[in-house]
């Protein structure tokens, strides 16, 4: 796994006190977000991180993009552990890990910083809209998921944005599906973020996987 257990305790977290760190370029962007970091995520009590940040030219973290999918598993897999072998293996050879992946981070409230995800995968494909996934272990039974699709975007940095959650979640519960994750329906997350923001967003296609 990419962090120990320890590392990957809690990233919903409660009651961390953020101390404001200086601005950085992108590329050395703090760890510490600035107040841009919507309450919920930064003293809130959510079992799961709320929103995908990503830093400005200015190196402020902002919350860009909703996790949009909550998983939890109760057997002796643990939940990230079992979402890592849904997208991973011989069988899953259209789901790659190989192309360089965006800054992108969740908050850890329990470490006061954010964290960059235990797995990214992507799922090439002609044309547009390439599935584009972020994992997070929360603790031993709980994992987080933002899922969006790759759409292209000539004035964008990477030259594509995340677009159509929905989509993009709705896909993952397709294909965790067949690996034994069972949809909870009826499911909304409350992500915090100003009306502005959300309503850019659009549907966010909220899921909770069981497994």
């Amino acid at each position: 796994m990419a962090r120990t257990l320890t590392r990957r305790q809690a990233i919903a977290g409660v009651g961390s006190t953020l101390a404001v760190a200086g601005s950085a370029g992108v590329a050395g962007a703090s760890e510490q977000p600035e107040d841009a970091v919507v309450d919920i995520d930064r003293s809130g009590d959510a079992d799961y991180p709320r929103c995908l940040y990503k830093p400005d030219a200015d190196g402020e973290w902002n919350p860009v993009m909703p996790i949009n999918v909550n998983a939890r598993a109760t057997g002796d897999v643990s939940a990230v552990d079992a979402v890592e072998d849904g997208f991973s293996g011989l069988s899953y050879l259209e789901w790659t890990r190989v192309f360089p992946d965006a800054t992108a981070k969740a908050w850890n409230g329990e470490e006061g910083t954010l964290v960059p995800p235990d797995h990214s995968f992507r799922r090439p494909r002609l044309g547009d809209g390439w599935n584009h996934v972020h994992v997070w272990a929360v603790d031993e039974d709980r994992a987080a998921i933002h899922a969006h699709l790759d759409v292209v975007d000539l004035t964008s940095t990477h030259l594509h944005r995340g677009d159509h959650y929905d989509d993009a979640a709705e896909e993952v519960v397709d294909h965790l599906g067949g690996d034994g994750w069972d949809r909870r329906t009826p499911y909304s997350i409350d992500y915090g973020v100003s009306d502005g923001r959300r309503e850019a967003w659009g549907e966010t296609g909220d899921v909770k996987l069981e497994y």
